[in-house]
């Protein structure tokens, strides 16, 4: 389960860490993910902080930040980790500056987590950005992971038409793979695999997608979604998985071969997301079936001229 409990909701929305969520609506490079038990708050893909319950103390959250962004420059000296009212938030709130320039040298330094980047700014214009009200989708979740698999994102297919905007129930729901440059996707078939199987069993299906309309409106509930309505319910259609293949060479071979030779997905439906020019806004327009990708941008993704 990736919902928060109502009391931990009502400490983001109203109570003493409300200034947590105020901070991340105020500043488009972080994004703040539900976890469940806790939440993480991203820095271009990096953990800027994860805010956990304390387990030994009822009311009180426990605050982690992975020190190793602190390899490719000086340490900063963290406050005591336990959260218990507004004044302890804000001393670690008053060190984000700080550590967002770790995160910034240790991304220069290893130059990793370009995919997790990629997903979070995906997330910015397609949920709060100036344009996410005009955008085709929502993302409910990143970084999804549970005993039964992982997603990089979970999406809502919600055309922004007005007539359909209206509706909040029985919209599709949406696996989105990402992979960022040619040298990620020799599992690409791996993973179409993976999701049409979870997407086969009725019941965990029905399970997941209660769970992600929840994570869904609490996101809308902190201010995170710019939606005019929450999510009712999805839809029993066959779901989408949207292949984001960001940055692909058109020089390689490899996405050809991949993409010509998909298993069979009886449970998904795979298509393939291209940008509107350039940007991460996912539109109807710009997402098409795997065989009108092949079709319409050879020039792209099949064998270059030997």
């Amino acid at each position: 389960m990736r919902s928060l409990d109502d009391n931990f909701l009502s400490d983001l929305k109203g109570g003493f860490l409300s200034e947590l969520a105020a901070t991340v609506r105020s500043d488009a490079t972080l994004a703040l993910e539900l976890r469940g038990g806790y939440v993480n708050v991203y820095y271009r893909g990096g953990n800027l902080m994860e805010l956990r319950r304390s387990g030994h103390s009822a009311g009180a959250y426990v605050v982690s930040f992975d020190t190793k962004y602190f390899a490719a420059g000086q340490e900063i000296a963290l406050p005591d980790r336990t959260v218990r009212d507004p004044a302890d938030l804000a001393r670690w709130l008053a060190l984000w500056p700080g550590l967002k320039r770790a995160i910034d040298r240790w991304l220069s330094s290893t130059r990793a987590n370009a995919e997790k980047e990629f997903q979070q700014l995906a997330v910015r214009d397609n949920n709060f950005g100036p344009v996410a009200r005009d955008t085709d989708y929502y993302v409910c979740d990143i970084e999804f992971q549970n005993q039964h698999g992982r997603f990089d994102m979970i999406a809502v297919h919600w055309p922004s038409e007005t007539a359909v905007r209206k509706k909040a129930h029985d919209r599709r729901l949406v696996f989105v793979e990402v992979k960022y440059g040619d040298s990620a996707l020799g599992n690409l078939h791996a993973h179409v695999n993976h999701v049409n199987d979870f997407a086969g069993d009725p019941l965990r299906l029905a399970e997941f997608k209660e769970d992600m309309v929840r994570v869904f409106n609490q996101k809308w509930e902190l201010g995170l979604v710019d939606c005019g309505k929450k999510l009712e319910a999805f839809s029993d259609r066959r779901p989408l998985l949207l292949l984001m293949l960001a940055n692909h060479d058109p020089q390689k071979s490899a996405l050809s071969r991949l993409l010509s030779s998909l298993p069979a997905s009886p449970h998904v439906q795979v298509s393939i997301a291209t940008a509107s020019f350039l940007g991460y806004g996912l539109y109807d327009q710009c997402v098409h079936p795997v065989q009108t990708v092949l079709g319409r941008f050879g020039d792209y993704v099949l064998d270059p001229p030997r």
